[in-house]
């Protein structure tokens, strides 16, 4: 009886001890099961805000190159303007993209950097700052510390010593220039080049003409009499260039060889097109020297006068060429660049030395454009792209 008493006794102990044990256990489980699950909500935390803090570094910085893309950048005493403005549209960007349902601080001065960025094959270098003429590029910072908007606060990572933990992330965006030609896919739409051509060294002398009788509102696009402050150059006759060959005033074959007046108001209202294009092997680009040539063309007709019209104050772009020879529908016209310019004035009736296409420099920006080059090329961009 005392023994069958005490293997009882014995037993009933070991179920204790094991039932002990099991609720150390338990509590011991649950207790790291509660520890992982507040880190898991401190380390989502984490990884949200940072996936919110590159959505606005990367709005901030589209946003701001674009703002690069303002015409008021052609009068050189409106550029800083521009900077300021593009700083401004950058941290206001940021500003609407909240980081953990909180607006981040971007400080215009300190966080947005705007400058020079040339590698667009892959993504490295990094941005100079020698000639802001050429600045296309804009790097924006946006953080959340102490200075900007306060530290991310943890929930449970104080249990750990853990009280908050600083986050940041940067982009930058810039629009590319050094255009070499262009190219038109289905994605793209016709390119917006005019069959005409302009002389290299008259573009060149065009930023210090004095010429300047017309005006383009950008707020409604419209053309009026009146200086505003941008020079003007005469394309016809002669491409800007009065003794050029006989027979020929600028006009260039982009297609076929012999265009007819019919060709010449379709790329004018249209732009070129792929069609055009299969005649250059696919794309409108300079060879390996730097250079492309097109034939030439009998001249500016009075038919295209219309054409011309209907596209005043829109921006196109224009073949620029060094030299040409041999006369009329024989002329072939060296293009080595490219400009942008808005037609201000049409006039093809008349004398000859009466006849006008008044052209003034404009920004372009198009997706058909082929950049990667070191030319002379003048306000002709591709659009803005993340590049860092």
């Amino acid at each position: 009886m005392y023994q069958r008493t005490s293997n009882a006794a014995r037993s009933c102990r070991r179920r204790h001890l094991r039932r002990g044990g099991t609720i150390v256990f338990v509590a011991v489980s649950v207790t790291a099961l509660l520890g992982l699950v507040a880190l898991s909500v401190d380390v989502g935390r984490i990884y949200v805000a940072k996936a919110e803090l590159q959505r606005a570094a990367d709005a901030a910085a589209h946003a701001g190159a674009w703002v690069l893309l303002n015409e008021d950048r052609l009068h050189q005493d409106m550029q800083d303007g521009v900077f300021e403005a593009a700083r401004r549209e950058a941290a206001n960007r940021a500003a609407a993209n909240d980081v953990l349902r909180a607006a981040p601080i971007v400080h215009p001065l300190e966080d947005v950097i705007i400058g020079r960025w040339d590698d667009f094959s892959n993504g490295g270098g990094g941005m100079s700052f020698e000639d802001p003429d050429s600045w296309n590029a804009v790097k924006v910072s946006v953080q959340r510390n102490a200075t900007h908007g306060g530290s991310i606060l943890l929930y449970f990572g104080r249990l750990l010593g853990f009280v908050q933990k600083d986050l940041g992330a940067q982009a930058t965006a810039a629009f590319e220039d050094g255009i070499v030609g262009f190219e038109v896919t289905d994605r793209t739409g016709n390119a917006p080049v005019l069959p005409y051509s302009l002389k290299n060294k008259s573009w060149q002398d065009l930023m210090g003409s004095p010429f300047d009788n017309y005006t383009y509102d950008p707020d409604t696009g419209e053309v009026s009499e009146g200086p505003d402050g941008l020079p003007e150059l005469n394309v016809f006759p002669g491409g800007g260039d009065w003794q050029l060959l006989p027979g020929n005033f600028g006009t260039v074959d982009i297609g076929g060889d012999d265009n007819s007046a019919s060709d010449l108001v379709r790329q004018i209202l249209q732009g070129i097109s792929a069609q055009d294009l299969a005649h250059h092997g696919g794309s409108l680009e300079f060879g390996p020297e730097g250079y492309l040539d097109l034939n030439g063309d009998t001249g500016i007709s009075a038919g295209t006068k219309d054409a011309l019209e209907s596209i005043k104050g829109r921006p196109r772009m224009i073949p620029l060429f060094s030299h040409c020879w041999d006369p009329g529908n024989n002329a072939t016209f060296r293009i080595v660049g490219w400009a942008g310019i808005r037609i201000m004035h049409v006039r093809l009736i008349g004398a000859e030395d009466r006849r006008q296409v008044i052209v003034q420099p404009a920004f372009v920006v198009d997706d058909t454009v082929i950049g990667g080059g070191s030319g002379p090329d003048y306000f002709v961009y591709r659009p803005v792209q993340f590049v860092q």
